[in-house]
């Protein structure tokens, strides 16, 4: 189903929404493809967000780095503040699995979800290289109601990764993911979230 936000089992969760109102639809439909654009621009999300603190590089499938639009299957590194995971030289990855947009008169939407995953293009290593399991799941929508812009970020079934071989990189997945469920990573998304909706 399309725009589909994975359903909550175990572990933690988060929900974070901002929205801006205009005088009329047409301002709102084009803050909204603004935004739109914004949420797309991976590579500039540490500069969108208001209290930049991890940053984010897009890449595509085949783990290269990417300047085009994201696509379903491509990648994002992500290096968090503090220790990183040894094994990928401090960085974590997680995968796009959805990008959907809807669109009519009155609505409309586009919906982002990225899963924890292995690092691209290392045949030998298949680990989950991110301090969720790869049961979680963060997805971000921006969508546009009548006059109304709303921006969006769902995290679901946020549970500590520590099927790594590495004692070091279980360690420091202890670390943040401690970290994560005492909160530490709220700021991220909601500066993230509010940056989308600058006008």
């Amino acid at each position: 189903m399309k725009h589909l936000i994975p359903a909550q089992h175990e572990g933690k969760d988060m929900d974070i929404s901002d929205s801006v109102e205009f005088e009329n639809e047409i301002l709102a439909k084009n803050f909204y493809l603004e935004a739109k654009n914004r949420l797309l621009a991976i590579n500039n999300w540490n500069e969108v967000a208001k209290v930049p603190v991890s940053t984010f590089e897009h890449l595509d499938a085949f783990g290269k780095h990417s300047e085009e639009r994201p696509q379903e299957g491509d990648f994002v590194k992500i290096d968090i503040p503090g220790p990183g995971l040894w094994s990928t030289s401090g960085y974590d990855y997680v995968q796009i699995e959805q990008i959907n947009e809807s669109s009519d008169t009155e609505h409309d939407l586009i919906t982002l979800t990225l899963r924890p995953s292995f690092m691209p293009h290392q045949d030998h290593d298949h680990e989950t290289k991110h301090f969720f399991k790869n049961m979680a799941t963060s997805s971000f929508q921006v969508k546009r109601d009548g006059k109304t812009v709303e921006a969006s970020y769902f995290g679901r079934n946020e549970i500590m990764n520590l099927e790594l071989d590495s004692i070091l990189d279980r360690l420091r997945n202890i670390f943040v993911a401690l970290g994560a469920k005492l909160g530490a990573s709220y700021p991220q998304w909601k500066s993230l979230i509010e940056g989308i909706l600058q006008k």
